[in-house]
């Protein structure tokens, strides 16, 4: 696969997900609840958490990759880890999950800022942001 730009990744998360949440706002209420339901998530604040927790977990094995470069990605049993993060998150409020996710999502534009050059080219860290940002975004499509 070949490297993404650390440009690509500033523009998704400073557009495409900074969006994402009103683009779903601006859906009927049908329309998000059919999306919600072939998306798999209860509701807006569970799909909202699953992203956060991806999100989180990327980030805390991205600061790990940075201290150790023998360190690969680990492997997840991902409808258990999507499931534990509904589960999480499923007390919060909307509003409380915007916050979470928002933080979230700051937190990632400032990781990726703050990579070196040989960091974000290097190909456990920048494969891991693919799917975190890139990949992820594809997954979940909503329509602008």
């Amino acid at each position: 696969m070949p490297l993404t730009p650390r440009e690509q990744f500033l523009q998704l998360l400073d557009n495409d997900w900074a969006l994402f949440l009103q683009r779903a706002r601006q859906l009927p209420p049908e329309d998000l609840r059919a999306y919600l339901q072939q998306q798999g998530y209860p509701s807006l604040t569970g799909l909202l958490g699953h992203v956060g927790a991806w999100w989180q977990d990327g980030s805390q094995v991205v600061q790990r990759m940075r201290q150790d470069p023998s360190l690969q990605n680990p492997d997840y049993d991902v409808d258990a880890f999507n499931a534990r993060a509904v589960a999480r998150f499923a007390a919060l409020s909307e509003a409380q999950m915007v916050e979470v996710y928002e933080g979230q999502r700051q937190r990632m534009l400032a990781l990726i800022r703050g990579l070196s050059d040989s960091e974000i080219n290097d190909e456990r860290i920048n494969t891991r942001l693919y799917y975190e940002i890139v990949y992820h975004l594809v997954e979940h499509p909503i329509a602008s």
